[in-house]
């Protein structure tokens, strides 16, 4: 199981990044129920930055 920071999904959710967004979702796609992703609360309720 890998655990995704908040770095990983704003970069796959928000697509602004022309590097970091496509390997964002190559990961995020790329999870099956073999071999799953974990969000924590933490990476959910952290406050954006901006």
């Amino acid at each position: 199981m890998i655990g995704i920071d908040t770095n990983l999904l704003a970069r796959y959710l928000a697509q602004d990044d022309t590097a970091q967004s496509p390997l964002a979702s190559q990961i995020i796609d790329g999870f099956t129920s073999e071999a799953p992703g974990y969000i924590s609360q933490v990476v959910l309720v952290e406050p954006s930055g901006s």
